[in-house]
């Protein structure tokens, strides 16, 4: 697919999605702090929107402050992520990126970064183990620091791969250069949140529905499906062998069923007299 086509393509899912599904987050909501943004980017990743922004909001109801956070042990930040997958990961995470910050920094606010160029901040947070994710700092680079990028998990990138925007086994940081070389950035987050709503809704892990999918007319794998189900597959069956080889294989087993003939050893030749009288012992 070119990538002008891809481009076009692109923009008709969104423009299709955006009649089913209504999108999360405006354009114009509150900026959240570096801090919260990488909080929210290690929530968000693989739940939904509304998951991560209510563990954020228990992260500020329930503690005292983010230092509260980096001294609690690892079950007292689960339980402000009761219902997550992989919560005992997500809060151990969480828990690290605060105990470096303040390792580093002797304090809890990376806000000098959003004034600085995108690709220096970037840089300083690189340094921090947790911003290794790319989704983490896509997260970041979106809702705090004012760039242009589109976070990509693995639900996201399922359905982008079913939709054969990108090749099968196609990364999630490759995938996100991709989307935002074709998605502008005034439609970015929006884009995001379209396709995070089918990847959790019609396009699930496992088995698709994709009967009930507003892409199932345009999308390969609903085509595909579809396909499949108005004519299915005969089931193999095993070749019939020919006569010949019927035959053959009948007298070869005729032949080795038959009891083998005992063989008859040589029976060793008569030792021949000696001429004459035995010799006496000297």
């Amino acid at each position: 697919m070119a990538t002008q086509s891809k481009a076009q393509y692109l923009t008709d899912v969104h423009t299709i999605l955006k009649k089913r599904y209504k999108p999360k987050a405006e354009p114009t909501s509150a900026r959240l702090t570096v801090l919260e943004a990488v909080v929210f980017g290690i929530c968000h990743e693989d739940t939904s929107r509304e998951q991560a922004t209510l563990a954020l909001a228990r992260f500020k109801d329930d503690f005292f402050d983010w230092n509260e956070v980096r001294v609690s042990s690892l079950e007292e930040i689960q339980a402000a992520l009761a219902g997550f997958p992989n919560s005992d990961d997500r809060a151990y995470r969480i828990r690290r990126f605060l105990r470096q910050l303040f390792e580093k920094t002797y304090g809890f606010t990376l806000e000098a970064l959003a004034k600085k160029p995108l690709k220096e901040s970037v840089k300083v947070l690189q340094e921090y183990e947790v911003l290794a994710s790319d989704y983490v700092m896509a997260t970041v680079i979106q809702t705090s620091l004012g760039g242009h990028a589109i976070p990509v998990d693995e639900s996201a990138r399922r359905a982008l791969e079913r939709l054969g925007v990108v090749d099968p086994g196609t990364d999630a940081t490759t995938t996100r250069a991709l989307l935002e070389r074709a998605v502008p950035k005034n439609r970015g987050l929006e884009f995001a949140d379209l396709i995070e709503e089918l990847a959790h809704d019609t396009c699930v892990e496992g088995i698709p529905d994709c009967p009930r999918c507003e892409l199932r007319k345009t999308c390969p794998t609903a085509l595909i499906r579809k396909e499949e189900a108005l004519h299915p597959k005969p089931a193999a069956t095993a070749a019939k062998p020919a006569k010949d080889e019927t035959k053959v294989a009948k007298a070869s087993s005729a032949k080795s069923a038959a009891p083998a003939e005992p063989s008859t050893a040589a029976e060793p030749a008569s030792p021949k007299a000696a001429k004459g009288k035995p010799g006496r012992p000297k």
